[in-house]
């Protein structure tokens, strides 16, 4: 019988969530908290929305957001996960959810237009054909002028691994990635432009040249009012 690859992520982030990241963890070295850094300086003030996808345990990210007085909402496959992050980063909500599934908005706040969207690592754990359909969803739900930040990978791959960061082998991950030019092409016919396009080394389960990712920071496309005629 085939394994759903989302069931494959859902109970191994759910076996190495504490592996992952510590409750304790304060970003050391991280660029993640950097690029949230980064994105606190571009965004309208707080209580602005931001929308977390795949917040892991929600640090840092969600709660970097939430101490900066953002509302933050994250969403995350795993059970494990999101008992974490509601316990880590009180002032958010968490919600347990495939983030592809068509029906994630009717969970997410009313009406959301959310000021920025992360995605961090989590799109390559997505199947493929699933992404670009994600991603003009990302669009629909972020407002004009606002950014989204994601890591997405570099080159085509997709496989499973057993014993990642140090898990016993029969804890198993998976991960589907497109390349990244085609990450930029979904990413502008969702309608967002790229404004910061660079690779990222953090996070790696080893030096193999499928691990490698990138870091997109999109900005969703003003409409500009048509003129009178």
């Amino acid at each position: 019988m085939t394994v759903d690859p989302k069931e494959i992520v859902r109970k191994g982030y759910d076996a190495i969530s504490h592996l992952y990241c510590r409750d304790n963890y304060e970003g050391e070295g991280s660029n993640q908290k950097m690029w949230v850094s980064q994105l606190l300086d571009i965004l309208p003030p707080p209580p602005a929305q931001v929308l977390d996808l795949g917040c892991g345990c929600g640090v840092p990210a969600s709660r970097d957001l939430a101490l900066a007085g953002y509302t933050v909402t994250g969403v995350d496959i795993s059970k494990v996960q999101i008992e974490r992050a509601k316990k880590l980063v009180p002032q958010g909500t968490f919600i347990q959810s495939d983030i592809s599934s068509e029906s994630l908005a009717d969970i997410l706040p009313p009406s959301a237009q959310f000021a920025a969207v992360i995605a961090l690592y989590v799109l390559i754990h997505i199947p493929i054909e699933e992404q670009p359909a994600l991603i003009r969803r990302i669009g629909e739900w972020i407002q004009e002028g606002g950014y989204c930040a994601m890591v997405v990978g570099i080159r085509p791959w997709t496989g499973e691994v057993g014993g990642w960061l140090g898990a016993s082998e029969d804890v198993k991950m998976w991960w589907s990635q497109a390349s990244v030019d085609d990450y930029r092409k979904w990413s502008k016919d969702a309608s967002f432009e790229i404004v910061r396009d660079e690779q990222a080394k953090d996070l790696m389960p080893n030096d193999s040249e499928v691990a490698e990712h990138q870091f997109l920071l999109l900005k969703k496309h003003r409409v500009e009012p048509m003129a009178n005629l």
